[in-house]
């Protein structure tokens, strides 16, 4: 069963309100039933990728032909100039490792990058599989694999494209390799599909990227997760973060009062977590108000909790300060523009982190270092920086 908790820095505010620090932490419970993985490798076909990124693409599908289940099902799409199906969605059950293998062969490098063509073909045979699979809760993945640019596609076009396959159910894991490809689309896929965006370094990345993903969906407890935040009026949320398992700004729904926070999918072991900002209106002394109800609702998931908020005008009280929870905030905004590259507001961010909690701060520390790796590396110290896991954040 899926559990949800709430913390604030500051429990205690005055009468005319204040805006607090609020962390959300989701631990998905127990997965109790096997699910259905329906899969689609969306590969990078065009001339840059030939050599050995193909090959390693093609021997990284093999390691997803070895994780399957009989009831699972497995794609791939090719694009270059233009899109194309190299297997269509299939039962693994109904097909052989040696004919699936037959068809990665097939993969051959030419011609331009037409990504946005490989997303919609991707997603349109995911979405296929409606009328022929009757599993409950299928969990659905886009693999993308590029090595360059899109040839007529902004990263905006990929945001839009993106929201939309996420309406659809299915979520996208975007890897970029080498040095051409748009960081920022990689980066907005994975975000808006409430899946990850990686930066791999070298080929031999690839069928770790592949497998990896492929046993993370397999360990899903429940699909299309949200949060939702009933608001008390007059209340305000912003700076909204998913913290946990990747470092992610979140772009909040809104109906009424309620702001709805899109989560990825709930997988067993791996904890959640949302930071935000929380205006809380001005309110009576002496009493205790819940400033937001939170729920949580995923297929086959639901639990629930609340942020409360004493008003006092007790100076002792309104001094309570529950540090961790600030600076878990300040971590997770660092940690997000390190991973766009954006090292000088990263570092501002630090120095104002380092004002109220301390250089000799244990993370404050690890903040500071994050940074200089950042700025002294490259693209897959950014990508890195967006997904540090701590034993605590770990759920045995």
């Amino acid at each position: 069963m899926a559990k949800l908790s709430t913390a604030v820095n500051r429990p205690h505010v005055p009468a005319d309100g204040a805006t607090v620090t609020a962390e959300i932490d989701v631990e998905p419970g127990a997965q109790t039933e096997a699910v259905q993985r329906q899969i689609v490798l969306c590969i990078d076909t065009s001339g840059s990728m030939g050599g050995e990124k193909l090959e390693r693409a093609r021997e990284g599908a093999s390691w997803v032909f070895g994780l399957l289940e009989p009831d699972d099902y497995v794609g791939i799409v090719g694009f270059e100039s233009a899109a194309r199906v190299v297997m269509k969605p299939t039962r693994w059950g109904d097909t052989s490792r040696e004919e699936a293998m037959g068809l990665v062969e097939d993969l051959s490098a030419g011609g331009g990058t037409d990504m946005y063509d490989g997303l919609e073909t991707a997603r349109d045979q995911l979405t296929s599989l409606d009328y022929v699979s009757d599993a409950e809760n299928p969990v659905r993945r886009i693999l993308l694999l590029s090595d360059g640019k899109d040839n007529s596609h902004e990263p905006a076009d990929f945001a839009d494209l993106g929201a939309d396959i996420d309406g659809t159910g299915v979520r996208i894991l975007a890897a970029g390799i080498g040095d051409e490809y748009e960081e920022e689309t990689i980066r907005t896929l994975g975000t808006t599909a409430r899946g990850e965006w990686t930066h791999l370094e070298a080929a031999g990345d690839i069928e770790d990227f592949f497998g990896d993903a492929v046993e993370q969906a397999g360990s899903v407890v429940a699909p299309e997760a949200t949060l939702e935040l009933d608001v008390k009026a007059g209340s305000e949320v912003s700076e909204v973060y998913r913290a946990l398992p990747q470092t992610q700004e979140v772009a909040v729904e809104w109906a009424a009062n309620t702001a709805t926070v899109p989560l990825p999918d709930l997988a067993e072991r791996e904890r959640q977590r949302v930071v935000l900002k929380l205006h809380a209106p001005s309110g009576e002394v002496g009493r205790t108000e819940t400033v937001a109800d939170v729920t949580l609702t995923a297929r086959g998931a639901t639990a629930s909790d609340s942020i409360d908020l004493e008003y006092t005008d007790d100076n002792e009280k309104l001094a309570v300060h529950n540090e961790s929870v600030s600076i878990d905030h300040r971590q997770t905004v660092i940690r997000t523009e390190l991973g766009k590259g954006n090292v000088e507001a990263a570092e501002t961010e630090l120095e104002r982190m380092t004002v109220v909690h301390g250089e000799e701060t244990e993370q404050v520390q690890e903040a500071d270092r994050q940074t200089q790796l950042v700025k002294e590396g490259g693209r897959e110290e950014q990508s890195q920086a967006t997904k540090i896991v701590t034993d605590d954040d770990r759920i045995a």
